[in-house]
């Protein structure tokens, strides 16, 4: 086995950047969670005991443990908290738990879901106008101290008991100078890769690509047999720049001290030759018909379906997904978990491992009338019983960053293709390390879009990104902008 990808996350400078980000001396430990950690375990997580029965309704799951957070506390009772969250953030397995927390609790969970491209306009308007949610969602990382100004609208946790289980480099992304504001609950231990069908491979005579030629040639022989290569869905409005970022780890291996220099505004993404690279290969996926002809429309929500028919042969997607799409009902094929594989997709030629332990997380808004009953709810969701109901689940989670007993369901797809990855062929993702990069997110998609129907090029893509982290920096009084 390759070393585990644990020990990159203990490097020293995944530690340098984590901390300069978002601060770390307080934190408490925890074990990251990491898949390629779990594959080292006594017994393998892919192979887990499952006889279980976990289709059960959580009520139904034994007794905490003792040294579990309680929830118990009815003082309460007959209080609605609202949870606001962008789509996709809250699987269908937390909305049930929320029904028992009423249950033991009294307190009632209003879930208020927006959709991704109006989440964080939306957000910043209620938190700017004094009238935020009970708890708040927002991706973690560098954003929280400068646009979400977690210090002055997020509540303390740092001394909450479940700390001493949470994931001490999620803490990092989701604290400010050793304070932590919220908790990651996402699964941040696997990332984002391609899922390609390995039959629709096989009967095109494709093979998996290392290179963008090779990946561009495998997309012609599966266009030749009469398959979509690749899904793509552009209408949720986020997850077109994932292909750049979850791969964009490359840059910083091909170009040592750029993501350095583009943090002290020594450089622009508009002067980088691979930057302009990376845009004008997406372009190229549009432009040549790899994403079909819907793609404008197509709908991330719809992604397993569209694999499990055979009409698309890939899709960026977490690992956990291959179990929905071989349970979707459009799998009349018959395809099986073993018919899906994964691989890094090779922008800028990429064969570098992501890591990328920020993620959607939730904060307690600081002037929430209901911050006890927040935090009941919190503390809540990281109950043993309640973390392994969500991992059951929830179909792509495998785990999350917390320990507390939980077993994970890494499969043997997922746990093979991490450990083929050793610390020198790993790298964080861009958005993790680049400031003023991961806040402008809908804009970038949008310029992507518009380049892909001709209305922009990859120089104005790049130029817009360049003019919005300025004006980031400017509003953040970052002295390299001045």
């Amino acid at each position: 086995m390759k070393k585990k990808i644990l020990s990159l996350l203990l490097s020293a400078t995944l530690i340098a950047s984590l901390t300069a980000c978002a601060g770390g001396g307080d934190m408490s430990a925890a074990a990251t969670g990491s898949a390629a950690d779990s594959a080292a375990a006594p017994a393998d997580a892919g192979n887990a005991d499952t006889s279980a029965d976990t289709s059960a309704a959580p009520a139904e799951s034994a007794a905490a443990e003792e040294s579990e957070p309680a929830a118990s506390d009815s003082s309460a009772a007959g209080t609605t908290i609202t949870v606001m969250a962008s789509q996709d953030w809250v699987e269908d397995a937390e909305q049930e738990l929320g029904k028992k927390f009423e249950e033991e609790t009294g307190i009632h969970v209003d879930y208020q879901i927006v959709p991704a491209d109006q989440y964080q306009d939306l957000l910043l308007t209620r938190l700017n106008s004094g009238e935020g949610p009970d708890i708040w969602g927002a991706q973690s990382g560098f954003a929280l101290k400068t646009t979400y100004k977690v210090e002055e609208n997020a509540v303390d946790l740092s001394n909450e008991p479940w700390m001493s289980s949470y994931s001490q480099f999620s803490a990092a992304q989701t604290g400010v100078d050793g304070k932590n504001y919220g908790l990651t609950y996402y699964d941040t231990t696997t990332d984002y890769y391609i899922v390609y069908n390995k039959k629709l491979f096989e009967a095109a005579g494709a093979k998996v690509p290392t290179t963008f030629n090779e990946f561009t040639d495998a997309c012609d022989k599966l266009l030749a047999s009469g398959v979509t290569p690749l899904y793509e869905p552009l209408a949720d409005g986020w997850h077109l720049l994932m292909l750049w970022t979850e791969s964009a780890q490359v840059h910083d291996k091909q170009e040592p001290g750029i993501i350095d220099k583009l943090n002290k505004n020594e450089t622009t993404f508009a002067e980088n030759a691979n930057m302009k690279l990376a845009v004008d290969q997406l372009n190229t996926l549009a432009t040549s018909g790899y994403l079909g002809d819907n793609y404008m429309s197509d709908e991330f929500a719809d992604a397993e379906g569209y694999l499990a028919s055979g009409e698309f042969a890939m899709c960026c997607l977490k690992p956990g997904s291959i179990k929905k799409i071989v349970e979707s009902d459009l799998n009349t094929a018959g395809y099986t978990e073993d018919d899906f594989g994964l691989f890094l997709f090779p922008i800028c030629d990429n064969q570098y491992l992501n890591i990328h332990p920020t993620g959607p997380s939730r904060f307690i808004y600081s002037g929430s009338k209901n911050i006890d009953a927040a935090k009941q709810y919190l503390s809540f969701l990281l109950e043993k019983d309640n973390v392994q109901y969500l991992i059951d689940n929830a179909a792509d989670v495998e785990n999350i960053p917390v320990e507390v007993g939980q077993t994970p369901e890494y499969s043997k797809t997922t746990l093979d293709f991490l450990n083929s990855y050793d610390d020198d062929h790993s790298g964080m993702v861009l958005q993790d390390v680049v400031l003023y990069f991961n806040e402008q997110w809908m804009d970038i998609n949008a310029d992507l879009a518009a380049m892909f129907i001709g209305d922009m090029t990859s120089e104005d893509v790049l130029k817009g990104i360049d003019e919005r982290r300025a004006q980031l920096a400017e509003a953040a009084g970052d002295e390299n902008w001045k």
